[in-house]
This record gives C-alpha cells, sequence and structure tokens, in this order.
C-alpha cells in the first residue's frame, strides 16, 4: 500500500512524499548552529560555514549547500592590497576567479544555542576575525523571538604595528540552491533604511516564487567610521572575477544605484555587501552584518488556508518588510546577547551540573525553532466557533490567549512531518514550560479542541 501511494506521489504527480521511506536524507555531520527565531524559518549555518540547510517554507526542508554564499575578508595596509580571502576551506568549480582554499588549520568553530562563533586566525596577517552568529531566540521574549533574522558581528583584532584596512564582504544567491532559482523573475535591489539617527544599508534579493514568495536582505550597519557598499547584482555561476578585482581595488565594491533586471528562465543571480573600516595599530575594530528573510504568508502543501507568521504582527504582512527586520537586528543584537548570558549564565556556571547536560540543554533546543516550526497569527476576524468546533463551548474563554499569543506547531522530526503529534510533545514540553509557557498554553488548547470534537472522515493509513 504505501509503495503504491509512494510511486502514485513521487513518480507521477511528480511531488516529494511528506514521509519518504526510500529516500531518507543521508546523515552528514555538518551542520551547525541555525539562524532565525521561532516560526520564520531557519537557515543553518554549517560548522565550517557554509549556509547547507534550508527551512523556509513550513516543514520543508532543502540540503543544498549554496557555494556563493560566503564572507571574504579583504586586508590594505599603505593604500595596498595585501591579502585577500574567501574565508571558505571549499575549492568550488564556480566563482573561480576568487581565491578559495582557506587553511582550515586557522580556523575554529563553536556553538552555544543560539549563538556560535567562527575564529579566523589570517596566516602570516597578525589579524584575527572573530565572527559572532546571534539569533533572537530570547525566554519570555513573544516578539523578537519571532523574528527571521541573524545577526554577523565580526571582531577584528590587528597585532601589526601599523594601521590596516579591514573589509568584510556577504555574498548571497537569490534564492536557496534548488531548481526554483532558475526559473526566472527574481531581482535585486540596493536598500537604505534609516530610523532613530542609525543606518543600514543593503541589498533586497526578491525570490519571486509563485508559493510563498520570499524577500532576502543582506545588510551592514552604517556606523561612523564603517564604510559599507555594495555590488547589486552578479552571475554566481560565472567566475566572479570581476566581483573580486572589484573588491581588491580599493576594498570596496561599486555600489550602482537602481534594481537589476528581473533572471531569465535559467539563470541565477546573487548579490554581494561589503563592510570596511581602518583598524589601529594594536586595535580592535567591530563590523556587524545582518541576514534576514521575509515570507510573511504562508501556505501549507494543500494551499486551503493562508497563514500570516507571528513576525507580521509587529512588521507587517506586506513582503516589504526585510529593511525594518535587518535594521532591527543590527541595532537591538547586543540587548539580545545581554538576555542571552543572563539566561544561560547561571546554569553554564553550576558546579552540581555536567557539562554533557549543560550542552544538551542549550545546544538541543535548537529544534524549537528549525523543526518545521510554524508560529501564526489568528485573523482579526476569528471568532470562538471557528476554533473549537461545536462540542468545544467550555474553551471560549482561551481565545484571548490565542487572540494574544498565535498558534504553534512543530514538527515531531525533520523526515517525520507530523505536527504536534503530543506523545512526542510530551518530552519536549519542558523547554516550552519553561521558556515560551504561552506557546505551550497554545498548543495545549489546540489538543484540547481535538479531544472534544470528532473528524469522521475516513482515512486510510499508508501502511
Amino acid at each position: 500500500r504505501y509503495f503504491r501511494w509512494w510511486y502514485k506521489k513521487t513518480c507521477i504527480e511528480k511531488k516529494s512524499a511528506f514521509i519518504d521511506l526510500f529516500c531518507a536524507v543521508p546523515l552528514q555531520q555538518i551542520y551547525g548552529c541555525p539562524l532565525g527565531g521561532i516560526g520564520g524559518g531557519t537557515i543553518t549555518r554549517g560548522w565550517r560555514g557554509e549556509f547547507c540547510r534550508w527551512q523556509l517554507n513550513p516543514g520543508i526542508y532543502h540540503y543544498e549547500t549554496v557555494i556563493t554564499n560566503q564572507f571574504t575578508v579583504c586586508l590594505r595596509c599603505k593604500g595596498q592590497t595585501v591579502y585577500q580571502q574567501v574565508l571558505s576551506v571549499e575549492r568550488p568549480s564556480t566563482l573561480q576567479g576568487w581565491n578559495w582554499g582557506y587553511c582550515g588549520h586557522y580556523a575554529f568553530y563553536h556553538a552555544l544555542y543560539p549563538r556560535a562563533w567562527m575564529v579566523y586566525e589570517l596566516p602570516g596577517q597578525s589579524v584575527v576575525l572573530t565572527c559572532r552568529q546571534v539569533s533572537p531566540v530570547i525566554p519570555h521574549d513573544y516578539k523578537d523571538s519571532s523574528l527571521p533574522v541573524g545577526v554577523f558581528i565580526w571582531e577584528v583584532e590587528n597585532e601589526r604595528d601599523e594601521d590596516v584596512e579591514v573589509s568584510i564582504m556577504f555574498s548571497f544567491q537569490n534564492g536557496t540552491g534548488t531548481k526554483e532559482d532558475r526559473s526566472g523573475g527574481h531581482w535585486n535591489e540596493p536598500f537604505t533604511f534609516e530610523k532613530e539617527g542609525e543606518r543600514v544599508t543593503g541589498v533586497l534579493l526578491h525570490h519571486c516564487t509563485c508559493v510563498n514568495p520570499v524577500t532576502f536582505a543582506i545588510a551592514a550597519w552604517e556606523k561612523a567610521g564603517t564604510k559599507v557598499t555594495h555590488l547589486t547584482a552578479f552571475n554566481p555561476t560565472g567566475s566572479g572575477r570581476e566581483v573580486w578585482q572589484d573588491l581588491m581595488q580599493d576594498g570596496r565594491l561599486d555600489s550602482p544605484a537602481g534594481k537589476s533586471s528581473p533572471t531569465e528562465k535559467g539563470e541565477v543571480t546573487a548579490a554581494a555587501v561589503c563592510a570596511g573600516c581602518r583598524v589601529p595599530a594594536r586595535g580592535h575594530r567591530t563590523l556587524e552584518l545582518a541576514l534576514a528573510w521575509d515570507m510573511p504568508r504562508v501556505h501549507f502543501g494543500s494551499k486551503e488556508k493562508l497563514h500570516l507568521r507571528r513576525y507580521t504582527r509587529f512588521f507587517g504582512s506586506g513582503g516589504d518588510a526585510a529593511p525594518a527586520l535587518s535594521h532591527h537586528a543590527l541595532t537591538h543584537y547586543k540587548e539580545w546577547e545581554r538576555k542571552i548570558e543572563a539566561w544561560q549564565k547561571p546554569i553554564l556556571e553550576s558546579s552540581q551540573l555536567p557539562s554533557w547536560y549543560k550542552s544538551a540543554l542549550f545546544n538541543e533546543l535548537y529544534f524549537v525553532t528549525d523543526g518545521g516550526t510554524i508560529w501564526v497569527e489568528l485573523p482579526p476576524d476569528c471568532c470562538a466557533e471557528d476554533l473549537q468546533g461545536p462540542a468545544g463551548a467550555g474553551l471560549s474563554h482561551l481565545l484571548p490567549v490565542l487572540q494574544e499569543y498565535g498558534r504553534f506547531a512543530y514538527l515531531e522530526g525533520q523526515e517525520y512531518r507530523m505536527y504536534n503529534t503530543y506523545d512526542v510533545h510530551f518530552y519536549a514540553s519542558f523547554a516550552l514550560v519553561m521558556l515560551w509557557p504561552k506557546l505551550q498554553i497554545s498548543l495545549q488548547y489546540d489538543i484540547a479542541v481535538t479531544v472534544l470534537n470528532e473528524d469522521i472522515q475516513p482515512r486510510q493509513y499508508l501502511m
């Protein structure tokens, strides 16, 4: 029975089976700390710095390493570029005009969810880069914890006896490495967003798919002493030589104005943002970059119903929130880090707890965001009867809770795509009760409603 269903789904309908026993995802020990808050999708960076797993459509995972998505460092002394390197150990067949193959012996990775650290000791340069990756996963916070953003804070230490100009270029492909990247109609545009005297500059990458379109934003905080430049569009399947030479020439990018042309079918596009500053001899400076993605309106596979993600309550559902999300992330990440440290410090410093327990307690929490998690708003015109069915009259007092905190669901597993299976949630519920109790109440309400109602439609089991 299962095989017949699987054959019909994959070979006739040309869709992926939501539980695929014949094509399991091979285990790769490459995954690191995922980016993003709760319920807005996640993008996972591997421990070698690669962007290698995508979970933007609810419950659907893509395991593609997009080689274009990289950080590149450029060092200049006395008006000359002395070092330029992609901070990746890869040696890909595309973008061969770039300097790949960073020696992994000089790089170190650490992760304590929701943060990660990558340290690069640039060989022969007396410069150390530390990239701190932060996501807004904050206990008892029901606003910032829903935001689809990640921040990269680059600490630059200059151990030379002379000043050095340091530039960090963040390149990013329009898409997630799937065939949709070549479907055509995708385009990029530069943006600047200023609020309360703080200015953020970057590029928007509009990924215009027919279902669940998304806009990515790569951006940098343009503070005093920091120069931000950009490249609106380049071809990530070519040699990339023009991008490399542009950066090498003066440690900056050309910053063309205006939008890029929409891609043709079969064509892929990418963009880059560069932040640079002068670091004094024996000195220290910080460069801050961010990645945001705005997919406010989502359908599940059946497309029966439109859902608005939780963060749209604060940033709108028009699909134009990426600049504001980037600005909010870059101007609030210090506050996020303070709250994360206050939450984790008592446990990390406790001599009563073994180290394996501390690691598991925090690092296994990644599933709260990366478990196909969906956190959606109730429609404004929703009434109690819409949620509880005819048998649930006694639950109407909980409607205000759902209106305030939304509805929350996560998967049993990344390959077992069933939402809120209650036996497995029982084991994981401790994390929600301790950290986001209102989400636990919301989930409990949904379960309570199912107990009181009956669905008499026949279902055929897969096996």
